[in-house]
């Protein structure tokens, strides 16, 4: 949809792993997550950077609990966030150029939790598609990164609204994975939705049996396709099957007080 804005964020290059996207859409009512939901996500900061956070998160007006190695917070649209403290650091090339120093700078998404009705479906349809063993409730992916099965805590029925998690992306290392993986999951009854092209990558869309949206996506060509890594997010980015209707989508934008050359 060009009149619904995909929003990006990131390290310095927008390396898979790291990003974090939100759709921007005017008067979206309240959200009910249901028995089956996308839940909230972790976030990794470097070891010695909690204090810089909760100071900063709690100067932003944020309500911030805090433990020793933890900080959990909604974000505005009520989305729960945990920023959790990790070894990891940027390496200099990927940290951005902000008023966050790079030794305290988010390096990326490190799990993401899926509260949902039925686990044991859950589990078999991850194996099925990842090829993973869980352990207990979780699997364990690329990076240390990990996707954790929750216990519902809700039997009601879930409406996507403000702050509702639409999908969560997992990458595969070639572009001939896709319709592999859309087989096999065509094979064990999957919904398939979509294999769509991006631009900066090519995907696979799945239902999983809790009916959330699982996407398959390809680490390139990447963020820099269409913009110098230098200037990459000030304008608005398009893929390449939408260049020609730019003019278009930036006035209407513009009608909307979005002025991408601002």
């Amino acid at each position: 949809n060009v009149h619904v804005r995909h929003l990006f964020f990131g390290d310095y290059q927008g390396t898979p792993g790291s990003v974090v996207t939100f759709f921007a859409i005017d008067r979206l009512g309240h959200r009910y997550d249901g028995q089956n939901q996308l839940g909230g996500i972790d976030l990794a900061i470097p070891t010695g950077s909690l204090a810089f956070w909760e100071q900063r998160l709690r100067m932003a007006g944020c309500v911030v609990t805090a433990t020793l190695t933890s900080l959990t917070l909604v974000d505005p649209a009520d989305t729960p966030v945990r920023l959790l403290v990790t070894d990891q650091t940027l390496p200099t090339q990927l940290v951005v150029p902000n008023d966050v120093p790079g030794e305290n700078q988010i390096t990326g998404l490190i799990n993401v939790d899926l509260p949902v009705a039925d686990h044991e479906a859950e589990k078999t349809f991850f194996q099925t598609m990842l090829g993973v063993t869980p352990e207990n409730n979780q699997f364990k992916l690329e990076a240390g990164n990990t996707l954790t099965l929750k216990p519902s805590l809700t039997d009601s029925i879930k409406r996507f609204g403000r702050g509702s998690m639409d999908h969560f992306a997992l990458t595969v290392d070639h572009e001939e994975a896709l319709p592999r993986l859309g087989t096999i999951a065509a094979q064990h009854g999957y919904e398939v939705e979509e294999f769509a092209d991006r631009g900066w990558f090519k995907s696979l869309y799945v239902r999983d049996p809790a009916d959330n949206r699982i996407e398959f996506a390809t680490k390139e060509p990447g963020f820099a396709l269409d913009e110098p890594l230098a200037h990459l997010g000030e304008g608005l980015g398009l893929p390449p099957k939408f260049e020609a209707q730019r003019q278009a989508i930036e006035t209407y934008f513009k009608t909307k007080g979005v002025d991408f050359h601002d």
